[in-house]
């Protein structure tokens, strides 16, 4: 069994936590050590039961721990994996977390440090990229390409066919329609109805959904 920590301290980190819970229910794999943050004044104390033991460098002489980044928002997320990264951190430090109940098709690739929660239905040949999330009661529909960093709010539904690029971020209850592309770090918002291509960097709601504004990629 190997060491591991949850970067997070939020909302999302401990559902993320409830994840290893539940897999560790099934067949014990790791020892959870604590969670790490990058605001110092988290540092020291805990969360539940465990402790908030330091941010990014508490990893750096610790090549025996592997860590989940449990940041919801793309960006952030990607910020953290970029300062894991420039630490030393290799792939095999980033295990994907699939809950128990979470269904997972036939011919489904799961990319590194990607998060799917429980409820998650996934069907067949997928590609899920790295460090992506998939909350729960979201559906992936088949021949879908999720890129890196892609997060899935619950309940929100992927057609088949579709595409969406790297830091897409899919709000609750949203449904993307078959074959379509959502642009690198749109933002679709809560129970919008994507039906037809979104360029990068927009956010857009609404059924159908349109962009209302630009922002950063």
């Amino acid at each position: 069994m190997r060491d591991l920590v949850i970067f997070g301290t939020g909302g999302f980190a401990r559902e993320v936590r409830q994840v290893v819970a539940d897999l560790e229910r099934e067949r014990p794999r790791w020892t959870l050590r604590g969670f790490l943050d990058g605001d110092p004044a988290r540092h020291g104390t805990a969360i539940r039961d465990l402790p908030v033991l330091g941010g990014a460098a508490w990893l750096a002489d610790r090549p025996d721990v592997d860590v989940a980044v449990a940041v919801g928002a793309p960006a952030g997320r990607r910020r953290v994996v970029g300062a894991l990264r420039e630490l030393g951190l290799t792939d095999d430090r980033f295990p994907a977390l699939v809950h128990p109940r979470a269904w997972i098709g036939d011919h489904v690739a799961v990319g590194i440090g990607s998060v799917v929660l429980a409820g998650a239905a996934v069907s067949t040949d997928i590609e899920l990229g790295p460090f992506a999330v998939l909350n729960k009661n979201c559906i992936v529909g088949h021949d879908a390409v999720l890129e890196p960093f892609v997060t899935v709010a619950p309940g929100a539904s992927v057609s088949g066919h579709v595409r969406l690029e790297e830091g897409v971020d899919l709000g609750a209850g949203s449904v993307v329609v078959q074959g379509l592309r959502v642009g690198a770090g749109t933002v679709v918002g809560a129970g919008a109805v994507v039906a037809r291509d979104l360029p990068p960097g927009v956010t857009a709601v609404g059924v159908p959904a349109r962009a209302i504004r630009r922002h950063e990629a």
